[in-house]
C-alpha cells in the first residue's frame, strides 16, 4: 500500500465492481484509514456524514443512485459516552436485536507481521418520513463497520459505512453501480 499516488475511479478499468466482502472492507479500507493512510482509489468510498440527511439525500448529493460506501467518524449520543447517535432530519437509523457479524486475527497494515485486528459489522434499518411522510421501514439499509481490536485503534470513532436499498424481496447484484459521471459503465 506504499503508493504514491491514490487511482482515481475514472483509472479503473470499465469491468470494476466493488462489492468487498466484510474482512476486505475491513483489512484494506477501514484499517489502513485508521492508521492515516490515503485512500486506495479516490472517490470510491466517500467521506461524508451518514447522519446529515436521509440516505436517498445523501446519496443524490454524492451522484450515486441506490448504494455507496462511506468513511465517517461514528457520533456519540449526547456527546459522551458510547451509545451511537444515529437520527437525522426526516427519521434514523435503527439497529436490529444484534451486532449482525463479527470478525478477527485481520492482519494490520504496517503492524509487524504479528499485530492482529478484531471487528464488528451492525445492520441497521432507517425509519421514518419516506419522501410521502409515511411512517415506518423506508427500505434503506446500512452496514456500520468498526474495530474493536487492538485498543489504540478502537478507541477511534472513525467507521466504514455501506448505505444500500435493502435487497430484501427482490434480485440484486450486490455490486456498486459506478457513477456515469466517472465515465464508467
Amino acid at each position: 500500500m506504499a503508493m504514491e499516488a491514490a487511482l482515481r475511479m475514472g483509472e479503473l478499468p470499465a469491468c470494476f465492481v466493488f462489492a468487498p466482502e466484510d474482512e476486505v472492507a475491513v483489512e484494506y479500507y477501514l484499517l489502513p484509514r485508521l492508521l492515516g493512510w490515503r485512500p486506495q482509489i479516490d472517490g470510491l468510498i466517500l467521506e461524508d456524514d451518514p447522519l446529515s440527511a436521509p440516505p436517498w439525500e445523501l446519496l443524490e448529493r454524492n451522484g450515486r443512485k441506490e448504494e455507496a460506501f462511506l468513511l465517517a467518524e461514528g457520533q456519540a449520543r449526547c456527546g459522551k459516552g458510547t451509545r451511537q447517535k444515529r437520527t437525522c432530519a426526516g427519521g434514523g437509523w435503527w439497529e436490529g436485536q444484534k451486532t449482525c457479524a463479527e470478525g478477527k486475527g485481520l492482519r494490520v497494515p504496517g503492524g509487524g507481521g504479528g499485530t492482529e485486528a478484531a471487528w464488528r459489522k451492525k445492520a441497521l434499518n432507517f425509519h421514518g418520513g419516506g419522501g410521502g411522510g409515511e411512517k415506518g421501514s423506508t427500505g434503506w439499509v446500512m452496514h456500520e463497520y468498526a474495530v474493536t481490536a487492538p485498543k489504540d485503534l478502537a478507541r477511534s470513532p472513525l467507521r466504514l459505512y455501506h448505505i444500500r436499498r435493502s435487497s430484501y424481496g427482490r434480485k440484486q447484484s450486490g455490486a456498486m453501480e459506478v457513477p456515469r459521471a466517472l465515465g464508467l459503465p
